[in-house]
Parts: C-alpha cells; structure tokens; sequence
C-alpha cells in the first residue's frame, strides 16, 4: 500500500468536489486540504480490480513526477489501498484552450497572445523530451490557460510514452501524427509533438478565423510535414525559428509604417506650400555597429546591428553624426548582436532600452555594464555561456522574463535598491550562480527565478519579500542555507526541491513559520 504525506483517507479532505468524468476510465474531484486545493484523479471502482488499469495509474503518476516544468501540471502522490486508487496533483484555475476558444475567441486572433502561448507549449514538451518521454497527446482538451495571467499548463498525462513504457496507448484525432497510425512505437520522437503541435495551431486558425502573418503559415507547414525528417527536429529548433522570425516580422512592420506615414505626416505639415521630398529612414556603419535614424526631428537613432561574425570590441558611441546633423543613441534593437562574436561591448549613457535577444549567445562577452538610463532588463542576455559579472544600474526598475537565463557562467549578481520585483524565470539554469544580493526593496520574486542555479549554497531574503513564486529554488541542489528575515511568511506554495535546506527565520515568527501550511514541510530554525 502507498501512503501518502498529504492525504490518508476521505477525512483528510477539508472538501471533496465532484468535477466530472475523466475519459472512461476516471472520476475526477476538486479536494481541498489544509486550505489548498489539489485536482484528485480517481480510477473508477468498477475498473480497481484490473491489474492493468492500476498499472497505467501508476505509469502516470511515475512519468508525472519526473517533470518539473511551470508549465506543466505538477503530480504530488499516489494513493492506493485495497479498493480505490487515485492521483493527487496540482489543481489548475482555468480553461482549456478550446474552452478559451468559445469564451474568449479574440483572446488567440492577438498574434502576440498566440505566440506566447506557443513558446510557453514548447518550453513544456521540451520538459518532457529532457527525460526521455513524449507527450502524444497535444489537442485542444489538454492544454489548459491559467486564470491570472493566461500561462500554459499541460495536463493529463495517461497517453505519454517514454523509454520505460514503450507502448502505445492512444491520442486525440486529428491530432495524430502519420508515425503514430500504425502504432510502431520505434518512429515515436519530439517530431511527434511538434506535429501535433502544428495542427494545434492549425485548429486555432480555424476556430479564430484569424489571419496571422506568413510566419505562421510557414511554421505550421513545417511541423505539419508528413515525412518527419522534413519537420523541426528538436523542440529547441522551432522555439529559435519562432523568435528569429518575429523578430524580423516586428522590425520589419516598423520600417513599413515609418515608411507609409512619413509622406502624410509630411503633406499634412506642409499643406500646400511647396512640395519637397521627406525624409527617410536612414542606416549607417560605424566601426562594425549599424545605426538606424529613428527621428530627423526629435535626432535619435538605435543600433540595429554590428560586427556579424568578426570578433572584436563593439563601441556604441551616445551619438553619432550624418549629413552634418548629430543624432542621440536611445536603444538597441531586438537580436542586434544575437549569435555575435563579440568580445566585449560599451553601452554609453542615453540608452533606454535594450531589445529581446540583443545578446543572446554572445558567448564570448564576459562582462555587461549597464546605463543608468536604461530602467526595465528584458529577455535581453540569454544564453551567454562566457558571461561572469553584470554591473546593474541603481536606476533599473524591474529585470524581466528569462533576462539572463541559461547564463551558465554568471558566478554573481548584486541587484540595487529600487527594485520591487524579478521576473519568471529572470535567473533561470544559472548553473554557476554562488553569490546572490538582493536589495531591501524586493517584494515578489516570481516563479522559477532561480530555477536550476545549482550551485547556489546559500541566499539571503530581505524582510519586504511578500511572495516567492512556484519552483523559484527548484533543483537548487547545493542549496543549503536560506535566510529569511520577513516576519510575516511569504506567500508560497512548493518553491523548493531540496527539503534538506534549513530556513533561518526570525526567532520571534519561528511559529509562524512552523505553523504556516506550505513553510510548515520545511527544516525551520529560528536564529535570526
């Protein structure tokens, strides 16, 4: 018999909700225990006594347990006794995708919303392939969008096939991809995700009736490929495909409209004196850094690209000069210097923004400094295998989605006061992080910040932190030491994987710690 940390019979439950069946073979209840609500998936009574229906059970919840992704549904116990068996895992607020599609049509018709929740899809599957399984079953019923915030969270994992339980149980229709018809499990691979992936995407199209851009047709025509050696082959391909070309297709949009509205902005300034030719977008080289006039009339520019494949130093000057005119350096472009040799970069004062994947892997760079003018990080530094040290801004106002993800070299990081909140996933597989700063200002540090900083011995949470984020220290394996100076206990759910690590917490909210229901599970000292 398994016995289970959070629940050992019905009188555990503080509520037990009926949800609805589970294909033919569940029950599914909403249960809620010590204030927390978990999704239970029960085998239906009259299927208990087939050895086989509990075995797929108990390959759900094995396989359920090994992903540890946001954007997966988190599988925390199996229970079995001598007439009942049943999953307990993470209860998702929310709707299914064709559930979004009936209540929210226009929600998938926003392009950007549809890409989004694309990446997010992709960042699951790619949780599962790392271990070894594929999903099988992408469709419209199992993919869920949380209530706060529209986040992916895939769900029901029965059909999922691995290394380990190499057979095939089945998949929805129409969303079946050509290897899976005649049930030969050796072709089963990522491709066969990324199919059915495509045909997700082509079932949004239908539904919305939206028209996307070229790049949506292109990409669900490659997933959709019959021969699979003609498909992406890995997770990591289409995800690359999806930001290089919507990053062309925004800077793109751009230049077409700068370039459409600049004759009747100009005509209607002019009015009928005489006409003249208007000016338009202007580029210019310097030194290996490509510049782009944003405005003759307020003299600003942005860099947009530089050094390609040459390794050397990039010198942003603050302004450059053209047709005698002088232009101020404002930002950098999205994937300005994405996949450059670069050894090292001088961002001048005046800059404000610095576009997604303006850096990403630029793995020879070692060291950022940033501006005091530039107030928000975004998914700016990803992927710098090489980079050791950022000097961040005392002026920096938030550090955005995946800003230095996958930093694996990055060893410290001291983030100034001023700074309220760290995004999803911010410092996300920094696997040589050790030494971490945060300021006194710091409220919310959201899901996954810390995710797989494995070599992260200790950390300090200052007194004004009110939130920790789901599986901001998972897999923080070195994990040891984690001092908490708020007194009133952050909120959290499970933010830890490692329950080795002691918690130190002031003596005097030592009880309160204890008596929290999620802070409770942990090794809590107070001797602060």
């Amino acid at each position: 018999m398994i016995t289970s940390d959070y629940i050992s019979d019905n009188n555990a439950f503080d509520e037990k909700v009926f949800i609805g069946d589970v294909g033919v073979t569940s029950l599914s209840y909403r249960v809620s225990i010590d204030g927390r609500q978990y999704f239970m998936k029960q085998l239906r009574s009259e299927l208990f006594p087939n050895q086989g229906n509990r075995a797929l059970f108990h390959k759900e919840y094995e396989l359920g347990k090994k992903i540890e992704s946001p954007y997966v549904v988190k599988y925390y116990d199996i229970c079995e006794s001598d007439d009942r068996l049943y999953i307990l895992m993470e209860y998702v607020q929310g709707v299914t995708v064709d559930e979004k599609l009936t209540k929210e049509k226009g929600f998938f018709a926003n392009e950007q919303n549809l890409w989004k929740f694309t990446l997010q899809l992709l960042e699951g599957l790619k949780a599962f392939h790392s271990n070894g399984i594929a999903y099988v079953d992408v469709s419209p019923n199992n993919i869920m969008l949380t209530q706060i915030g529209n986040n992916v969270k895939i769900v029901d994992l029965g059909f999922c096939f691995s290394n380990e339980h190499c057979h095939i149980l089945g998949s929805t229709k129409n969303f079946t991809a050509p290897e899976l018809n005649n049930k030969a499990a050796e072709n089963i691979d990522e491709r066969t995700d990324i199919y059915a992936v495509g045909c997700l995407l082509r079932y949004i199209k239908q539904r919305t009736g939206a028209k996307y851009s070229r790049n949506f047709y292109r990409i669900v025509k490659r997933c959709t490929r019959n021969c699979k050696e003609k498909r992406y082959a890995t997770i990591d391909e289409m995800i690359l495909s999806i930001k290089k070309r919507n990053s062309k297709r925004n800077s793109l949009i751009a230049l077409i409209v700068m370039l459409v509205l600049m004759p009747i902005v100009y005509s209607a300034l002019i009015g009928n004196s005489k006409p003249q030719k208007p000016e338009v977008a202007t580029t210019i080289e310097i030194e290996g850094v490509i510049y782009r006039i944003l405005s003759h009339d307020e003299r600003t520019c942005e860099v947009v690209g530089g050094c390609g494949n040459k390794e050397g130093n990039a010198y942003i000057y603050p302004e450059i000069t053209l047709d005698n005119k002088q232009y101020t350096t404002i930002s950098i472009a999205d994937s300005t210097f994405y996949k450059s040799k670069i050894l090292s970069v001088y961002i001048p004062e005046g800059i404000r923004d610095i576009g997604n994947n303006a850096f990403c892997e630029c793995d020879s760079i070692v060291s950022i400094s940033l501006p005091s003018t530039v107030e928000n990080i975004n998914e700016s530094f990803t992927k710098m295998k090489r980079l050791k040290a950022v000097k961040i801004s005392p002026e920096i106002k938030s550090i955005g989605n995946t800003a230095f993800v996958d930093c694996i070299s990055l060893t410290s990081i001291y983030i100034p006061e001023g700074i309220e909140r760290i995004e999803l996933d911010a410092f996300g597989r920094c696997s040589g992080l050790k030494n971490v700063s945060l300021p006194q200002s710091l409220k919310v540090i959201e899901r996954g910040v810390f995710w797989e900083c494995k070599g992260l011995e200790e950390i300090t949470i200052p007194s004004g932190v009110e939130e920790i984020g789901d599986y901001a220290f998972f897999h923080c394996d070195s994990l040891k030491h984690v001092y908490i100076h708020a007194h009133t206990p952050p909120a959290i759910t499970t933010i830890f994987k490692n329950s080795n690590a002691v918690i130190h917490v002031p003596f005097t909210a030592l009880e309160n710690y204890r008596k929290h229901p999620y802070w409770a599970k942990y090794n809590i000292e107070g001797d602060l």
